[in-house]
């Protein structure tokens, strides 16, 4: 069995992909990670009566994990779809990647 991993990869792989093919259409594309418990979800609930199966096994030491609001999240998607200067965003910030990737296009890249 294989790690989450190769398939984050694939899905930011095609969130880029289709942010480039929309870019001059008007059309937004983003994803935002969240690397935290949303606050009242089905995870948060299971995480506090200690049920941990199906949410990444065992709690840490103290039984706490970190934990977002909702209405943080969604200021997060806000922010992203008026802003529209990034196709990523992680929570917390500290974990979005550098801007350093470049959009392709079959239009403006070619192999000449």
């Amino acid at each position: 069995m294989s790690s989450p991993g190769p398939l984050a990869a694939a899905a930011r792989n095609y969130v880029y992909s289709l942010s480039g093919e929309l870019n001059d259409t008007g059309v937004y594309v983003g994803t935002l990670t969240v690397a935290h418990i949303v606050t009242g979800s089905e995870a948060a609930q299971r995480a506090r009566t200690g049920d941990t199966k199906g949410i990444g096994g065992e709690l840490p030491v103290g039984g706490e994990l970190p934990t977002v609001h909702p209405d943080e999240l969604a200021q997060h998607y806000w922010d992203m779809y008026t802003k529209r200067d990034r196709v990523e965003q992680a929570h917390p910030a500290e974990l979005t990647p550098p801007d350093n990737t470049t959009t392709w296009s079959p239009t403006t890249n070619t192999n000449d």
